[in-house]
C-alpha cells in the first residue's frame, strides 16, 4: 500500500482547523460540562490496545479537538464523550468493541464535511478515520483499493499517474467515505457509472460485533447494498473500498456563459434542451449567483451562469461536442462569454474552492422531474434578494439517465438543485438560514425527493425519507435493525 504524505493543501486544511478550533475553544460550553466522561480506567484500557490518538471531554484540548472536526464555521453544541482518531484499521475493530464492551454508541467521522456534522453527537464516541488514506491500484483490472479520508482531489491525482479518472466529489476536499456512502455525483458522472456509489466493487466493513468482513454482490450482500447509497444511517464502519476507475480524459473543455439573472427562465429552457440532446460525457451546470465580475455588479448583481464541460478522447471531438453551445444558436446579451476553454480536472478543483470559501454554511437540495425552466421561475426574485454575496443555488442537469441498480441509493430526477447559504457574520445566520428555507418552500411543488448527501436531514427528518424510495427505505431500516439490533452505530431511524 502506498501512504500519501501531507500535501500543502493538507497542512493548510488542519491550520484552518485548528484555528478554528481555537476561536470555538475559547469558552467552556456549559454542554460540556453536563456531559458524563467515561471512567479513566476504561480510557487507559482503549489507549492500551491502539496506536491511534484519543481525547477524552476532560482533556485540556477537547474543544480545539470538537469544534475542529468540523470543516465550516458553524460549529454544533452536541459534544462527543470520547474522540478516538485511529491510525489503522486495527484501530477500528478494537474501539467499535470497546463501545460494545462499556455500552457507548458510536458516531463515524471521516472528513468533517458533513453539512450538519452528523458526526458530532452528545455523549457517544466519534470514531474518526481521517487518517486512514491508503491507496493501491490494481491497473490491470482498472480497480482502486482505497481507504475512506484520501481527499477527492489527491485520489483523482494519484490514479491519473496510471491514466485512470474517477467520478470524485467535485470539492477536492472531500474525502471518498462519506462521499460514496451517499451515492456520490461526481464529475463526469453521467459517463463513469451515473452516481458515483455504482463503481463500488467491494467495500471492507467493520461491523457492530467489531468483525471485518468484505461484501460485494456475492458475499455478504445485504452490507455491499447498503453501502451502495445509505448514508448516515449505515450499520458499519467501511475502511476500504474498491473501485472501479475509467481512462482519464485526452481533452477537457468548459464553455461558460453568462446572463443577467432575469433571463434566467429563459437560458435554463435553452440550456436544457440543448444539453438533452448531447452525449453522456457533458456536464452542465446552471448557476444562480452573484455577479462574479465585480466592475458589473454596478449595472448587474445576480447573474445565471452556464457552465458546460465536455470530457472526451479528442481535441476534435470536444469541441464538437460543445459547439450547440455557441455561435448564432446562443441567446443574446450574455455578459461575459468563455468558449472552449482547457480546464483539467485541476483547474475545475480550483474554481471550486474559490467559489465555495469556507465560511458559513447552510444547505439543502432535492431532485426534480419539472424542468430546470420552471424551477427557476420561483427563483428570479428569491435571489434578488439572496442576503450574501458568496451564496448560489445550482442546477445539475441530467444527472442520470439510465435505470438505477438495486442499492441503497434510489431517489433520482431529472434535476438536481442544491442551495448553498454561504456568509461569514454569525449575527446573519438567521437571515441566511431562512432564506435556505424559503428557497425550498417555493420548490416544494416541484419535488421529487432529497440527496442524502446535501440536504438537511437532521433538522427535516422527511429529508432522509424522502432520500431513499418506499421499499429501499423500509429495507434499510430492517437491514439495520438485523445487522446492529443493538444500536452500536449511531442513525436517523
Amino acid at each position: 500500500m502506498n501512504k500519501l504524505r501531507l500535501s500543502r493543501r493538507d497542512l493548510l486544511d488542519r491550520l484552518i482547523t485548528i484555528l478554528q478550533g481555537l476561536v470555538a475553544g475559547t469558552l467552556l460550553s456549559p454542554l460540556r460540562l453536563l456531559a458524563q466522561p467515561l471512567e479513566q480506567q476504561a480510557i487507559d484500557s482503549l489507549k492500551s490496545l491502539i496506536s491511534g490518538k484519543i481525547i477524552a471531554i476532560t482533556d485540556s484540548d477537547y474543544e480545539i479537538q470538537r469544534s475542529g472536526a468540523v470543516w465550516q464555521q458553524v460549529k454544533p453544541k452536541q459534544h462527543p464523550s470520547l474522540i478516538v482518531r485511529v491510525n489503522s484499521v486495527t484501530d477500528v475493530i478494537e474501539t467499535v468493541k470497546f463501545a460494545r464492551r462499556n455500552n457507548q454508541k458510536l458516531s463515524i467521522r471521516c472528513g468533517g464535511h458533513s453539512y450538519y456534522s452528523s458526526f458530532l453527537q452528545d455523549g457517544m464516541i466519534m470514531l474518526d478515520l481521517t487518517h486512514l488514506r491508503d491507496i493501491e491500484i490494481d491497473k490491470e483490472n482498472s480497480l482502486a483499493k482505497v481507504q475512506p479520508a484520501m481527499r477527492a482531489q489527491d485520489f483523482i491525482a494519484e490514479i491519473a499517474e496510471f491514466g485512470f479518472s474517477f467520478p470524485a466529489a467535485h470539492c477536492g476536499n472531500v474525502p471518498l467515505g462519506g462521499f460514496l456512502l451517499g451515492g456520490g455525483l461526481g464529475w463526469n458522472g453521467e459517463a463513469w457509472g451515473g452516481v458515483s456509489c455504482f463503481n463500488i466493487r467491494e467495500v471492507e466493513v467493520v461491523t457492530a460485533n467489531g468483525e471485518l468482513i468484505r461484501a460485494n454482490e456475492n458475499q455478504n450482500a445485504d452490507y455491499y447494498w447498503a453501502a451502495r447509497g445509505a448514508g448516515p444511517d449505515f450499520f458499519g464502519v467501511v475502511t476500504q473500498y474498491t473501485l472501479d476507475l475509467y481512462k482519464n480524459p485526452e481533452v477537457i473543455l468548459t464553455t461558460t456563459l453568462i446572463w443577467d439573472v432575469e433571463r434566467a427562465t429563459e437560458i435554463a429552457d435553452w440550456l436544457e434542451n440543448k444539453v438533452r440532446a448531447m452525449p453522456d460525457y457533458v456536464e452542465a451546470l446552471l448557476i444562480l449567483a452573484e455577479n462574479p465580475d465585480v466592475e458589473q455588479r454596478k449595472q448587474v448583481d445576480k447573474v445565471c451562469i452556464a457552465q458546460v464541460s465536455v470530457f472526451a478522447d479528442t481535441m476534435e471531438d470536444a469541441r464538437v461536442t460543445l459547439s450547440p453551445l455557441s455561435g448564432a444558436d446562443i441567446p443574446s446579451g450574455s455578459l461575459q462569454r468563455s468558449e472552449y476553454a482547457p480546464t483539467p480536472i485541476s483547474d475545475l478543483y480550483t474554481w471550486d474552492e474559490t467559489a465555495y470559501p469556507r465560511l458559513r454554511w447552510d444547505v439543502d437540495a432535492l431532485w426534480s422531474d419539472d424542468g430546470a425552466g420552471k424551477l427557476v421561475t420561483e427563483l428570479v426574485s428569491h435571489v434578488k434578494g439572496m442576503p450574501s454575496v458568496y451564496s448560489s443555488i445550482l442546477l445539475l442537469m441530467k444527472p442520470h439517465t439510465g435505470e438505477l441498480p438495486d442499492a441503497a441509493f434510489s431517489m433520482i430526477g431529472e434535476v438536481y438543485l442544491a442551495c448553498y447559504a454561504i456568509w461569514g457574520n454569525p449575527d446573519e445566520d438567521a437571515i441566511n438560514n431562512t432564506w435556505v428555507k424559503k428557497t425550498m418552500q417555493l420548490l416544494e411543488p416541484y419535488t421529487k425527493g432529497h440527496y442524502i448527501n446535501e440536504s438537511n436531514y437532521v433538522a427535516n427528518p422527511v429529508r432522509r425519507m424522502k432520500s431513499f424510495s418506499d421499499t429501499n427505505w423500509m429495507k434499510l431500516k430492517d437491514l439495520s435493525s438485523i445487522y446492529d439490533p443493538d444500536k452500536l452505530f449511531h442513525s436517523y431511524f
